[in-house]
């Protein structure tokens, strides 16, 4: 699937999955869509962080209180 530009007119921008935001990994877009597929590539939309620190809401204050240990 190929990205053909048609959310680059739609986009929000920089954001984050905690408003509300879906982020399409082909197109490189953050979107608010009420739909699970990006309405330019037909990929499945992300509505969740690749990054379990952010998932788990640890956080860096965590990891550095770890290391102090």
């Amino acid at each position: 699937m190929v990205c053909r530009n048609i959310c680059r007119q739609i986009q929000a921008g920089h954001g984050s999955y905690l408003i509300g935001l879906k982020y399409c990994s082909t197109c490189e877009v953050y979107l608010y869509r009420a739909g699970i597929f990006c309405p330019c590539c037909a990929r499945q939309l992300r509505t969740r962080p690749n990054n379990i620190r952010v998932k788990k809401g640890s956080g860096r204050g965590k990891i550095i209180a770890d290391m102090e240990e």
